[in-house]
């Protein structure tokens, strides 16, 4: 087996926080040979490593006599000659900026795909209190976006009101920003508040005015600043009265996410759960299709994994015949979008079971607000 080797900063990247614990703006060093875990840092961060890092040694390449430190590059191959490595395993998204200087100095690269750390798919009790901990912010913060839709008044164009002012995704995405950092978490990208039949594209983020009796997703997926795991949710809501079309899509998309979280359990293959959301569709009349030129229906995957990325393994979809696992933590996120209507997605957390699957979401499902 080869030494594994990751070169990144901790605060970006996902495996590098996992193995060490320690957080850190630039770029440092994980070499792991024989099951022994060392990193390699500089002055700057040499102090917090030694107090934070979970590691076998951590060791100031900085204060190294034996290390060229003419570069990063240099003291990259420095550090792999002293310990006679010549072949590495590095993870899919290894900067081809230490790659080329690997292969420069006949370092041989093998490349493994995610998971480079197998036991990130199933997390343990802490993770799982970790995840818990950034839904409890998740889901006060989708309360006070409800909370000012449900406030708001309707204007006489369909125009939402609130505070003398018309009511935009824009303030809808600033009141989810304030009360996230509230709480010590952050959005990494973007929130999505998307109204009527920008909707209807499940990654609109949504701009402008929020108007009555159309549908608005809102969809949140912030990270914790202090324990640096996500957590995602997703809520569809009406100011007003839904037509007849949106409630009966509404109804759809709830009955089908309550299926799925009901077939969730550990040993079910992830794809029969998409299949099984699919399947409920199309037996309610709701075909996936492509139509004048757009795609319309449910076409995108069932859930995806969330920990310390946003999306990560296991993925809910057609695709992945990987066998579901107690303590897996999944989204549950079934969706229908017509571009002549809009989109309804609804999106709790899961949490993989032995027996079944415990649903850490708690906010309730209303339509009509």
């Amino acid at each position: 087996m080869p030494a594994k080797l990751i070169i990144a900063n901790s605060s970006q990247d996902a495996n590098m926080f996992y193995v060490t614990g320690f957080l850190s703006l630039t770029d440092f060093i994980y070499l792991e040979k024989n099951k022994k875990k060392i990193i390699y840092i500089n002055d700057l961060e040499f102090n917090g490593a030694k107090k934070e890092a979970k590691v076998d040694q951590v060791i100031n390449f900085s204060r190294d006599k034996k290390i060229n430190k003419n570069s990063r590059g240099g003291a990259l191959v420095s550090i792999l000659k002293q310990n006679k490595i010549k072949k590495v395993l590095v993870p899919e998204n290894f900067k081809m900026k230490y790659a080329e200087v690997l292969l420069k100095n006949k370092i041989k690269i093998q490349v493994k795909p995610e998971p480079f750390f197998e036991k990130r798919i199933a997390k343990n009790k802490s993770e799982i209190e970790k995840i818990k901990e950034t839904q409890k912010a998740t889901e006060s913060a989708m309360k006070q976006a409800i909370g000012i839709i449900k406030k708001s008044k309707i204007r006489k164009d369909k125009k939402l009101i609130y505070q003398n002012k018309i009511l935009t995704s824009e303030f809808i995405k600033n009141i989810i920003d304030i009360e996230l950092l509230k709480n010590n978490c952050r959005a990494e990208s973007f929130h999505i508040v998307s109204c009527g039949k920008d909707s209807a594209d499940p990654h609109h983020q949504g701009k402008g005015p929020l108007f009555a009796n159309q549908p608005i997703v809102i969809d949140i997926f912030p990270k914790s600043f202090e324990n640096q795991y996500f957590a995602d949710m997703t809520r569809t809501v009406v100011k007003g009265k839904a037509s007849p079309e949106i409630k009966k899509i509404y109804q759809a998309v709830l009955k089908a996410q309550k299926l799925a979280i009901s077939k969730i359990k550990s040993g079910i293959k992830a794809n029969l759960i998409h299949k099984l959301v699919q399947n409920y569709f199309e037996s309610k009349g709701f075909k996936t299709e492509e139509k004048n030129g757009k795609v319309q229906g449910f076409f995108h995957g069932t859930g995806h994994g969330v920990g310390l990325d946003i999306h990560e393994l296991p993925i809910l979809d057609l695709k992945n015949k990987n066998i579901l696992k107690a303590g897996n933590v999944v989204t549950v996120e079934p969706g229908l979008y017509y571009p002549k209507i809009g989109g309804v997605r609804l999106e709790d957390l899961i949490l993989i079971t032995k027996n079944g699957c415990q649903n850490l979401t708690k906010l309730s499902k209303v339509l009509e607000v």
